[in-house]
């Protein structure tokens, strides 16, 4: 029996650093403090979408870019052209800019990803899935480690929703969990947004009952942190641990046993 000892760190929102025995991955960077590079860890940049409280270009000053490796979605593209025309400044996002653009594009370290595919970096191989708002969400798996961040997937049926539009949302987002496949899932990042009310779970616990992650962690919860606490007194009795979120920069140890 092997063992391996994973830091899972909480930033911000849905923005986690997870660093293992050879890489730092931080995902969906928008705010907070991040953690330093690591000497003789790569650190791997994973952006699910292009939403401003999942994404900043305050990435791609983090330590040496050169680096860094960054999995982008999609989107993040086009944010920064539009039918050919490159926007030096944008009231509707302060991340549009020729620099960043020009920092970015077409280089050998950042990687642009759409849903459903496969990249492999190393011994790290990452599946992007399909989201119902904007962009992918991914699994990564390492040879002992494998763990799931649905960026802003989720079952997102607002008070105000139509029966017809609460129906629609709830077989897209089944669909897109039903496709994820894996044998072992270590750690998931799932969202639990406040804003739902009592609808707040409706996704959530249908990843639970599907996929049974080991360890969960809440996220998207606008800095309503104690919502944590809700969610894991509501899901006490389940096989899989949920982690309580008390404040930003909480860092939590995990041990992996592989045979």
């Amino acid at each position: 029996m092997e063992k391996f000892e994973i830091k899972v760190t909480y930033i911000n929102h849905s923005c986690f650093s997870i660093e293992t025995k050879n890489y730092l991955f931080i995902i969906d960077y928008f705010k907070g403090d991040l953690p330093k590079p690591i000497i003789g860890k790569k650190t791997i940049f994973i952006v699910t979408h292009s939403h401003n409280d999942h994404f900043s270009k305050k990435i791609f000053e983090y330590g040496n870019f050169k680096d860094n490796i960054y999995i982008l979605s999609k989107d993040i593209i086009e944010l920064y052209k539009n039918e050919n025309i490159i926007y030096l400044d944008s009231p509707n996002n302060k991340d549009v800019d020729i620099n960043t653009m020009k920092k970015i594009w077409k280089k050998d370290n950042v990687f642009i990803l759409d849903k459903d595919e496969k990249f492999s970096y190393h011994d790290v191989d990452f599946y992007t899935y399909g989201s119902t708002d904007r962009g992918f969400s991914i699994l990564v798996e390492l040879p002992y480690l494998t763990f799931f961040h649905a960026g802003d997937l989720n079952d997102w049926e607002w008070p105000e929703d139509t029966d017809l539009e609460r129906k629609q949302m709830k077989s897209d987002f089944r669909q897109e969990i039903d496709k994820i496949q894996t044998d072992q899932l270590d750690l998931a990042f799932f969202p639990i947004d406040p804003r739902l009310k009592e609808d707040y779970d409706l996704g959530v616990s249908y990843f639970l009952d599907v996929l049974s992650p080991e360890i969960l962690f809440p996220m998207h919860m606008w800095d309503n942190l104690e919502f944590s606490k809700k969610f894991k007194d509501d899901y006490d009795d389940i096989y899989t641990e949920i982690k309580e979120i008390d404040f930003d920069g909480q860092e939590f140890y995990i041990t992996i046993e592989v045979e």
